[in-house]
């Protein structure tokens, strides 16, 4: 299968495979198990070969003629496998979990859209082929966000649409004045046209065209639909939102950084440790994102809400990474890519089949779910342990290196920025597994059970993976040292168990067995140690008096509340609320203009169309 089928097969299936699950629900899902499985298999098959599936496609439009150029590199395999990946393991979740929903074949559709788009714009070699289907994946996902029951879907999602609109007229006035200078879109043609022009000019087209990526990305201050699209989106819609699609944007981020690359056009230019200061700038705005992400999601009441702005900050990370460009800087910043992917969407999937069995995002109306849910609260335990970074599971590894890679440059602001969000995700990680999966089991949730087999099988992959990568870190850095050669970037040594960093050297193995041994310990003082006597929600008293109220025993709203009021002032500043009031007053003065345009007067219409051709004409003869 060549690279164009790759992408232009799902797109066509989606209409076949809508037409098919409005007849039968199931098998939406069933089918885009089967295409995102054949596509998986497909691209692990063309591993290694960087430069035989380079192709490209020549049309004529306006009397241009445009070259789309698709290619296969390491990075571009990384992105394809991550992609098909996460679609066949969410397709299998939702088998079951939409076996009560109405949207099943729009979902599915839309879905197989979303995958051909992702694949177009990570296997593109042009800017007009990554441009096109980068919409297609803007429209598609815009569709799946308001195709959620929550009330806040619609807002979420329009906010989703302006924000990316907006990306979308910089990167295509950026494309037109590149092509209309050089005649062609190719990444390395136009890098090399970035070299050869004044550092001013080529500083604006690169933030013409990385704006739409750090909206995307969810960057601060572009973060503010990240946190409305994933509470409001379809449930098994947010995995792939928050574990696939955020890295859509930090893949733009890379190409801009090393391919064009950025560097080394900002080499001459003020420096600030060694780094460009417009890449520490980049970096700086990672930092605030770590901690602006880590605050929101502690205050958080909502459970989606929660793990959306945890998604904010741990993107902080990688775009940290990422821009301080060196070797340990970028091999952390794709771990940590690698990595998020794998745990928040375990989360996001665990966060899923609650909701699937509780019918509420609400952890103070949970509970005690833990022995009614034993393999999601294993799978959503093992995933916060990587995501908080702790060994020896595959979130502690990028952390390190991550770190590694900030204290070497001595990067003092960005570290403790990246340590307040390591210690923040010990917080809010904590309080779902608290409030959900802890406590005691309300009286209403007496008769939950866990969720279908088939919803079961993607937490079982993940949570190996989440070991696997953990204790055998090499095979990641096998194919990010691939990407750091072909993007002629130094190599971090590594072993299938060792990365040596900045400091010293990192030994999972050996962690690995001390953890098991340390479990194994506390294992035995839990089987022969006194038992505690369980007792149940209801079974106490306050004050001398019985409360029959299961609500007032429940200890999740406000869990953080002395840590709250530190931020009250933050939150009540914070930038959605500023850009809600900034649109509220747009729309007052666009209703004001409205009114004394639309005069309801024939003649004062025939008056505006004579002045616009007036000023067409006018227009048309300056140029």
């Amino acid at each position: 299968m060549s690279l164009s089928q790759i992408i232009i097969i799902p797109i066509i299936l989606s209409i076949f495979t809508y037409l098919i699950t409005k007849k039968i629900k199931s098998a939406g899902p069933i089918i885009n198990i089967v295409l995102s499985g054949y596509i998986l298999y497909t691209i692990v098959n063309i591993y290694g070969k960087w430069d035989l599936l380079s192709q490209s496609l020549n049309i004529n439009i306006m009397g241009n003629n445009f070259n789309f150029i698709l290619n296969n590199s390491p990075l571009a395999w990384l992105l394809g496998i991550m992609t098909a990946g996460s679609v066949f393991l969410i397709s299998i979740f939702s088998v079951s979990s939409q076996n009560n929903v109405d949207y099943t074949a729009s979902f599915s559709f839309l879905f197989s859209v979303l995958m051909g788009s992702i694949l177009g714009v990570i296997f593109a070699g042009d800017l007009m082929t990554l441009f096109i289907f980068w919409e297609l994946m803007t429209w598609s996902s815009f569709f799946l966000i308001s195709s959620g029951k929550k009330t806040g879907a619609k807002k979420a999602s329009y906010r989703y649409l302006i924000l990316s609109t907006i990306g979308a007229y910089l990167m295509i006035t950026s494309i037109f004045i590149i092509f209309n200078q050089i005649n062609t879109l190719e990444f390395t043609q136009v890098a090399d046209y970035l070299q050869s022009i004044p550092t001013l000019n080529s500083i604006l087209l690169i933030v013409m065209m990385g704006i739409p990526f750090l909206i995307k990305a969810g960057v601060f201050p572009l973060h503010i639909w990240v946190n409305g699209a994933h509470s409001n989106a379809p449930k098994e819609f947010s995995p792939f939102l928050s574990g696939l699609m955020l890295k859509i944007g930090t893949y733009g981020l890379m190409l801009l950084l090393y391919l064009v690359p950025l560097y080394n056009i900002l080499d001459s230019s003020i420096k600030f440790r060694g780094l460009p200061v417009f890449n520490y700038i980049l970096a700086l705005f990672g930092g605030i994102t770590i901690i602006t992400g880590t605050i929101l999601a502690i205050r958080q009441e909502d459970v989606k809400k929660l793990i959306a702005f945890s998604s904010i900050s741990q993107m902080g990370y990688i775009v940290m990474a990422l821009a301080i460009t060196t070797p340990l800087g970028f091999a952390g910043g794709l771990l940590h890519l690698m990595n998020h992917m794998i745990f928040k969407t375990t989360i996001f999937l665990t966060m899923a089949a609650v909701i699937y069995r509780t019918n509420t995002t609400k952890m103070s109306e949970m509970g005690g779910l833990i022995f009614r849910m034993p393999v999601t609260f294993a799978a959503y335990l093992t995933a916060i342990i990587a995501l908080a970074g702790i060994p020896p599971t595959n979130g502690f590894i990028s952390k390190w290196v991550i770190y590694q890679a900030l204290i070497q440059k001595g990067y003092i602001f960005l570290s403790v920025a990246a340590f307040f969000g390591s210690i923040g995700s010990f917080m809010y990680v904590f309080k779902p597994l608290s409030t959900v999966f802890l406590g005691q089991l309300k009286p209403i949730h007496q008769d939950i059970k866990e969720v279908p087999f088939l919803m079961q099988i993607p937490m079982y992959i993940l949570m190996a993976l989440m070991v696997l990568f953990g204790v055998l870190p090499g095979i990641q850095m096998n194919i990010i040292n691939q990407i750091a050669q072909y993007l002629n970037i130094e190599t971090v040594q590594s072993t299938l168990y060792t990365i040596t960093g900045a400091y010293g050297a990192w030994n999972s193995l050996i962690i690995f067995n001390v953890f098991v041994g340390g479990f194994l310990i506390a294992l035995i003082i839990f089987v022969f140690a006194k038992k505690s006597k369980l007792v149940g929600l209801m079974d106490t008293y306050t004050s001398g008096e019985y409360m029959d109220d299961p609500e007032a025993y429940h200890y999740a709203y406000k869990y953080y509340r002395p840590f709250d009021r530190i931020f009250d002032s933050f939150a009540a500043k914070s930038l959605t609320r500023a850009y809600d009031t900034f649109a509220q007053n747009i729309t007052k003065l666009g209703n004001l203009f409205g009114k004394s345009i639309v005069t309801g007067n024939g003649q004062t219409y025939a008056f505006y169309m004579i002045l616009l051709i007036v000023i067409l004409a006018f227009a048309g003869w300056m140029i």
